[in-house]
């Protein structure tokens, strides 16, 4: 059985719509957490999206490891996307973000006019996977509350077109993931960074293996615990009931709360694929010297 498994139905059938929506479309603003840079990133974006021209925004770098987003960045750059990263609750990136939009604005404008159309406000749309901060951001650029926000995923359930002076349109959209979380592993990176409901997983069953991702991935953000284990965990925090029984429950709702706020430092869920690559070729020099030698 699944550890977690979440897939709203208002978000199915917004993507259903999005796809309708679509021909409206010169360009998209994709969101990525940049705690999970590649995971965050799904094959039915892709082919939802198809060929559409794209602005990469890397979200909430302030809870990432700055070195790994930028192998990441870097990465994706060299895929010949442009990518800004941003911090959306203090604003900082924002002034390479309205570069980037007015850039690809400007050039929808050029081709319109070479095919001997009237300029028209560039139509973007907004995607991103749930709680990656696509209404904080549109606030941002809108000067004004004009997308709903809060910090679960699943606030957005619906498409909406929001103005941006007189260039720019943007289509808010609920938050993409796949209808299936068959990889659990991504599965839970997932629900630690928030883009997955508290209510699709239970969070006694789920901190052993986000520690064991944690101890892999960003080893730092549990240095501190004298016995990294759920258990120890609730002893060294003095997660007690009352009898003195240990107290999990609150331990593993407060233990997620801190890693998705970044209360116990900043963590980035995937290595970089010049990373992954060293990893895999290690591991299979590995398997080259356990293998016994072939029987003469």
């Amino acid at each position: 059985m699944a550890l977690i498994n979440w897939y709203p139905g208002h978000i199915a059938k917004a993507q259903n719509t999005l796809k309708e929506q679509l021909k409206l479309i010169d360009f998209v603003l994709e969101l990525v957490d940049a705690r999970l840079p590649g995971g965050g990133r799904f094959d039915q974006t892709n082919r939802l999206l198809g060929e559409k021209p794209r602005v990469l925004v890397f979200t909430k770098s302030d809870l990432a490891l700055a070195d790994r987003t930028q192998a990441w960045v870097q990465f994706y750059r060299s895929q010949g996307l442009h990518v800004v990263t941003l911090n959306a609750q203090t604003g900082q990136g924002m002034p390479g973000l309205h570069k980037a939009l007015e850039a690809e604005a400007a050039r929808i404008r050029q081709k319109m006019i070479a095919r001997g159309r009237l300029p028209r406000a560039s139509r973007v749309m907004v995607v991103g996977m749930p709680n990656v901060g696509k209404s904080s951001l549109i606030n941002k650029l809108a000067k004004r509350k004009a997308a709903q926000v809060g910090n679960k995923p699943g606030v957005t359930k619906s498409v909406s077109w929001i103005r941006l002076g007189k260039e720019i349109e943007l289509l808010d959209t609920p938050g993409i993931i796949p209808p299936k979380l068959e990889d659990q592993e991504l599965a839970i990176k997932l629900a630690l960074v928030g883009s997955v409901s508290t209510e699709a997983y239970d969070p006694i069953l789920l901190v052993p293996e986000a520690l064991r991702l944690l101890e892999k991935y960003a080893p730092q953000t549990i240095a501190d615990f004298e016995d990294p284990s759920i258990e120890g965990i609730a002893r060294q925090r003095g997660f007690l009931r009352p009898g003195g029984e240990l107290d999990l429950e609150r331990t593993a709702r407060e233990l997620l709360h801190d890693i998705r706020t970044g209360a116990l430092g900043p963590m980035s869920l995937d290595f970089s694929p010049k990373v992954q690559a060293a990893l895999a070729a290690e591991a299979a020099e590995e398997v080259l010297v356990l293998e016994p030698p072939e029987a003469q």
